[in-house]
């Protein structure tokens, strides 16, 4: 009898590993699959950042779209005085630097939806379009850097 119960122990350590290591490769393979959707290698191509920490205003769980994928609450951006540095949770060793020259648009959105405040979204035209959401409250820190013919509200050219 004691054979048995040492045997059924071995066998619940086992099944417990096996659980936890697929848990792990289907994280690692969520990774790649949000990465390869991104197209993240092409994007770390063109904004390459520096492994320089900088300070600035962190949001972090920030949603962003990548052409017409949306990847909701998986960013973490930075903004620094050379431009807004991306960590995506896919890629957290891959981080990207947009320069400021690069943000075609900055739009403020009006409108509370589900008393959830109002939002700035970033865009960057490249091969893909990039919208990266940040909290309105960013906004000063965004005009510092962004010329007032980028910035538009709901529709509107040019934000006071």
């Amino acid at each position: 009898m004691a054979f048995l119960s040492v045997s059924n122990s071995i066998k619940a350590i086992l099944v417990v590993l096996a659980l936890a290591g697929a848990g792990y490769l289907w994280l690692c393979g969520s990774r790649l699959l949000f990465a390869k959707i991104a197209g993240w290698k092409a994007w770390v191509a063109q904004f390459p950042a520096s492994g320089i920490e900088r300070p600035g205003d962190t949001f972090k769980k920030m949603t962003g779209w990548i052409g017409g994928t949306t990847f909701d609450r998986c960013f973490t951006l930075q903004l620094i005085p050379e431009g807004v540095l991306v960590r995506p949770y896919f890629a957290k060793r891959q981080p990207i630097l947009i320069p400021w020259s690069q943000i075609s648009e900055v739009r403020v959105s009006d409108v509370r939806v589900f008393g959830f405040q109002p939002n700035l979204h970033l865009s960057v035209g490249w091969e893909k379009r990039l919208q990266l959401s940040l909290p309105a409250g960013a906004l000063p820190v965004v005009q510092q850097y962004v010329p007032a013919d980028r910035l538009c509200r709901s529709g509107q050219r040019s934000v006071p």
